[in-house]
């Protein structure tokens, strides 16, 4: 068989072509505010076997106070799931029975149980008896300087959130199913906190099953935090929509947030993706860049709820989404989204304050009542310019999320 030159040259651009789309699933670096985030970097690798060794290689020092303080350089490879439910026993008992309420009572069962806490919650809900698990309410100390890998297609930790704070940094986390905390329960334990951090790299991960939020940052910042190629998957037989989507993903809440979040799965939930800024003195930049939000109920995606939450949201793919941003009216906060098509006048100061073009947002089967460009978002990120992602077109950034995004995807050697 012979091929022309003309012929050979198209096979040679195609190919090409799929090499610069293809991203690199080994990728040693974050992009984004977390672009300098080493973790244990070259150390050697842990392996731990039990739960107890987990938790010593997470941290295996600690201040009068509880606070981790162990800043020894590490690697932590993961090769099959930890399940911490079950693990905290006291009073003969790895569970607790409380009086609570039901966050939502829903006409066909399947809502939230919900905790009562210091919160008053329940002030006004419907009481119910509440059982969980105690794992949930505790959580895994990292370290500064480490790194959290997960080895294959099946490694996680279930029952028990992370936390990386009072101080930690330098921190990256990768490849792992965290799952599983309390589900039926508001209040039951989050996946993932961020609480005065620094550098701090979270990619490649599924997140499921969570009774609460599946990332929260608060009331400490959380600086130079890349979010990046993980699926935030809620699906869930306890809905507190009543519609069998998870309402809380994603909660920023501290003094100062630089956030990056890029390539991310987020599917079948039904609000706070983000829920950003509204309460205490939270003052958040982050740019949600190249995302990808399908079937979200409810209040949808997008919340920024204070005039200190900077949301530049550009490139990312909406489908089936009620509301791609949501506006609070007793809670406005700053967000900056274009959609396609493009106004008459698209860049509105982008190329002044970023150095470049906004990039457009895509919706389709999507609400359309909300269109914030708001100039307080461009001129916050000035001095940030240089931790900017460059977005993709939305459509294009689309598809490498679907086939990348999630736990499974990283082979051995590449971290």
């Amino acid at each position: 068989m012979t091929f022309s030159i003309p012929q050979c040259l198209s096979a040679l651009v195609l190919a090409a072509a799929a090499l610069v789309a293809q991203p690199s699933l080994g990728a040693s670096h974050a992009d984004g505010f977390a672009k300098d985030v080493t973790g244990g970097g070259q150390a050697g690798t842990v392996h731990p076997a039990t739960l107890d060794e987990l938790k010593k290689a997470l941290c295996a020092s600690f201040d009068t106070r509880g606070n981790c303080t162990d800043d020894t350089p590490r690697v932590i490879a993961l090769d099959h799931t930890f399940d911490f439910r079950g693990s905290v026993v006291s009073d003969g008992s790895a569970q607790v029975t409380d009086a609570g309420c039901m966050a939502n009572a829903c006409p066909h069962g399947g809502g939230q149980w919900a905790i009562d806490g210091a919160n008053h919650f329940c002030q006004s809900k419907p009481p119910a008896t509440v059982t969980y698990d105690k794992a949930g309410l505790q959580r895994l100390k990292i370290g500064s300087n480490k790194t959290l890998l997960g080895v294959g297609a099946h490694a996680g930790i279930q029952g028990m959130g992370l936390f990386i704070g009072s101080g930690a940094h330098n921190v990256i986390v990768r490849n792992l199913v965290l799952s599983d905390i309390n589900p039926r329960v508001v209040w039951g334990g989050d996946a993932l906190t961020l609480d005065d951090a620094d550098g701090v790299w979270i990619d490649h991960d599924t997140f499921a099953r969570i009774g609460r939020q599946m990332i929260v940052t608060g009331w400490g910042s959380a600086t130079h935090v890349t979010i990046s190629n993980n699926e935030f998957d809620g699906r869930t037989p306890y809905s507190a929509t009543c519609d069998g989507h998870h309402y809380w993903v994603w909660l920023f809440l501290g003094h100062h947030d630089t956030l990056t979040l890029l390539n991310n799965y987020v599917h079948d939930t039904s609000g706070r993706a983000p829920h950003s800024g509204g309460m205490g003195n939270a003052e958040v930049r982050a740019q949600l860049v190249n995302n990808l939000f399908v079937h979200l109920t409810y209040q949808g995606a997008v919340m920024s709820r204070t005039a200190s939450s900077y949301l530049l949201v550009e490139g990312n793919d909406f489908e089936d989404v009620s509301h791609p941003l949501f506006n609070d009216t007793q809670q406005p906060g700053s967000a900056y989204a274009l959609f396609t098509p493009l106004p008459p006048s698209p860049d509105d100061g982008c190329q002044a304050a970023l150095g470049r073009p906004c990039v457009a947002n895509r919706q389709r089967l999507s609400g359309d009542d909300y269109r914030p460009r708001d100039a307080s978002v461009l001129e916050a990120f000035k001095a940030y310019r240089q931790y900017l992602v460059a977005p993709q077109p939305a459509d294009i950034a689309r598809i490498g999320v679907l086939r990348d995004a999630g736990a499974g995807q990283l082979t051995p050697g590449n971290h």
